[in-house]
């Protein structure tokens, strides 16, 4: 069984408040709106999101949604009393209208305001309708209210704590390249396909904490009181991470059409296999560095000097193997280049374009 959040226990605790401050401010609307005031904590339940943005969002699309229905409704009674064909009719196109994006949350209440309506209102569908469109706005207000007043959401702590995770995930998938490619089996057989499904959804988890932090911040009265100070939930690393981890996929691809499964060795020469060895240990060098906050500068440029040198000792670089080895080669460059950009040479310099 999971722990349950401090997060949601905040939120549990915020949607009781909102619920009972909506009930009582429900009971005290004028004329018929009173006679529906159950709507209100309906409305405070449907806006209460983990972060300000989404409980904007979500009020907003709900009370959307319970418009179109009412509409929808009103159409219905302009053809004659509800009955067993027009209500299902009225639920049916209900439905589909909820198919629209835009209304995201309140899509469901699309054919639900529709059929309370038609059914509930009855004879009265013209007071229930104001009550229940009323109550449900004044319980969406409140929930919006509490939700950015009270402890309003604000966590760059998961998003940090996932980016940590796939760096860590990132280096010990290069180190475990690099002792495969320095003794064969180190790893047991492991299958690098599977491992690089695994880190696409690893880094799809990620992305998605990053943008649930993103969220928290936007709207958020605690960002506000920053007073300039920047709100960064980690999209910059993300960006380069996600970089890293295409170019990695490339390596281990070349890696896996490299290595001979049936004798469980490198189809390449031990001193290639070797000098890649060395170029993905550095490169893992090279992600820790710039993971702690260190200049991954000079692991990066071990690694462009290993794959100058690997180039160099290839006797057939144009050959299916050697075009493999440059590849990878090539990849683990890519890598770090994405961490520590090589510097371009200025006009007259003597420097050598790196390939």
């Amino acid at each position: 069984m999971h722990t349950i959040r401090g997060a949601r226990i905040l939120l549990a605790l915020k949607t009781s408040l909102a619920v009972a401050l909506s009930w009582v401010v429900a009971q005290r609307m004028p004329g018929v709106i009173d006679q529906y005031p159950y709507y209100a904590p309906l409305g405070a339940i449907s806006a209460m999101y983990p972060t300000v943005f989404g409980s904007v969002r979500a009020g907003l699309q709900t009370v959307a949604g319970i418009a179109l229905g009412i509409v929808l409704a009103a159409g219905v009674l302009l053809v004659g009393d509800p009955n067993l064909v027009t209500v299902a009719v009225a639920v049916g196109i209900g439905v589909l209208l909820a198919g629209i994006r835009r209304l995201g949350a309140g899509a469901e209440y699309v054919p639900v305001g529709a059929l309370f309506v038609l059914i509930i209102g009855g004879q009265d569908a013209e007071g229930f309708s104001a009550g229940f469109l009323v109550q449900m706005s004044v319980g969406v207000a409140i929930g919006l209210l509490v939700n950015a007043l009270v402890f309003p959401p604000l966590d760059f702590r998961t998003a940090r704590l996932q980016l940590d995770r796939l760096q860590g995930v990132v280096v010990d998938y290069l180190e475990d390249a690099a002792g495969e490619l320095a003794e064969p089996g180190t790893t047991a057989g492991r299958d690098w396909q599977e491992r690089n499904h695994s880190l696409v959804r690893i880094t799809a988890e990620v992305r998605e904490a990053v943008d649930e932090s993103a969220q928290s911040a936007r709207g958020n009265p605690r960002v506000i009181l920053r007073r300039g100070r920047r709100a960064d939930p980690g999209y910059a690393s993300m960006l380069q991470l996600e970089s890293v981890v295409f170019h990695l996929r490339g390596f281990t691809d070349a890696l896996r059409e490299l290595y001979d499964h049936k004798g469980h060795d490198w189809v390449i020469p031990a001193a290639l296999s070797s000098r890649l060895a060395e170029a993905a240990q550095s490169s893992a060098d090279g992600v820790r560095a710039w993971a702690a906050g260190e200049d991954p500068a000079e692991a990066a440029e071990r690694v462009r000097s290993l794959v100058g040198r690997l180039s160099a000792e290839l006797t057939d670089p144009s050959g299916h193997e050697g075009r493999l080895v440059i590849t990878a080669a090539h990849d683990l460059a890519r890598l770090v280049a994405v961490l520590d950009p090589p510097t371009a040479p200025t006009q007259g310099s003597s420097a050598v374009t790196r390939g």
